[in-house]
């Protein structure tokens, strides 16, 4: 049976993805996917490939990712994934095994599933990045990374479609020794739903996770930061940022798991809110899952309004409250920006911001 008959197959007994829950309350509600239109041809980014790494697209990529599809993602996992892999229209597979670097862009008006599985070869070094735009009814995009001993894997996307549902699932797998780096931003979209999941399976294997996000208006974003520490000497850094103004609401959940004889691991989790509105709404569930006691953890997050006395000394020397208040959003992103080693990225973050401050 292959994944498209198995989603199909298992679609009605399937349950949504789980939300946050406070009392009385589920935070993230999806709309009927069933009633979208989906009629979609194959569909192909436009791509940009430099240095020691293959790309394989279509039935090609299918082929060549062999049993890494849908396999630290499974189909039958919710009714989600199950849509995505009955529906799927864009599959990309990138073997690197050197110095490289993948530039992938979205941009379109049709419905795109899209899935990108990575295989990274012993010291290989490989940056993707990935940028969402246009205006559709629904996108999904997953994730699969497969980091071989001693590479790295720099990672960056930018979801910027007007989609009414904008799905999203990453997950890396990380051998000893390897190392990754993402950065996952969210700009456009009714529902955006980001997961993101790190299993640092080798010894000394290690993540930077990071995440921006900018809900206004009406906007819904809810995303979740994970990682699993399986090996000895494994360390994860989740940092996060969010503006969220008018009548948006801003989910965030975050997870460390430390496993048994996870020995000597760091783990350390931060989540920044700045709300703009009285009308918006945030929810922060920063959790540790540590079943072995050699570690050192934390978890924090936070949300406030704008500082006063940040606002009152820009005013002071000259500048008007919306110029001022235009300032402090953009520099409240920029501890997280200033880690990122992707020039383009950066500065795609930054117009994105600018966009949503017009």
């Amino acid at each position: 049976m292959n994944f498209k008959q198995k989603a199909e197959e298992k679609f009605e007994e399937l349950e949504m993805p789980s939300s946050i829950r406070t009392p009385g309350r589920t935070w993230t509600r999806y709309p009927d996917v069933e009633e979208f239109n989906i009629k979609e041809k194959d569909f192909q980014p436009e791509m940009d490939v430099e240095g020691e790494a293959e790309v394989f697209t279509g039935e090609e990529a299918i082929e060549a990712a062999g049993d890494k599809l849908f396999d630290s993602i499974k189909v039958d996992e919710d009714r989600m994934n199950a849509f995505h892999a009955a529906n799927l229209n864009s599959i990309i597979y990138i073997e690197a095994e050197g110095e490289a670097e993948v530039q992938l862009d979205y941009d379109t008006t049709s419905n795109v599933f899209s899935h990108l599985v990575v295989e990274t070869s012993r010291n290989a070094e490989l940056t993707v990045t990935e940028s969402l735009t246009g205006t559709n009814e629904i996108q999904t995009s997953f994730n699969e990374f497969y980091l071989g001993e001693n590479s790295t894997l720099r990672y960056g996307s930018v979801e910027a479609s007007e989609s009414e549902l904008s799905y999203s699932r990453r997950k890396a797998v990380l051998d000893r020794d390897a190392k990754i780096e993402w950065l996952n931003s969210q700009f456009e979209g009714d529902l955006n739903r980001t997961k993101v999941e790190t299993v640092l399976k080798g010894d000394n294997s290690e993540a930077d996770m990071q995440g921006i996000w900018y809900p206004t208006e009406d906007q819904h974003v809810d995303i979740s930061l994970h990682v699993r520490h399986i090996g000895t000497n494994t360390r994860c850094d989740m940092d996060s940022r969010a503006v969220v103004d008018d009548e948006a609401r801003s989910v965030y959940e975050g997870l460390q798991k430390v496993e048994d004889e996870a020995d000597d691991t760091q783990s350390f989790q931060n989540e920044n809110v700045l709300t703009l509105s009285n009308d918006a709404e945030v929810d922060a569930s920063p959790k540790l899952m540590i079943e072995d006691p050699d570690v050192e953890a934390s978890h924090a997050a936070s949300a406030g309004n704008l500082p006063e006395k940040e606002l009152h000394y820009l005013e002071s020397r000259g500048l008007s409250e919306e110029k001022a208040q235009r300032l402090i959003v953009k520099g409240f992103f920029e501890p997280v920006l200033k880690e990122v080693e992707l020039p383009d990225l950066k500065e795609r973050i930054r117009d994105e911001v600018e966009r949503k401050l017009k």
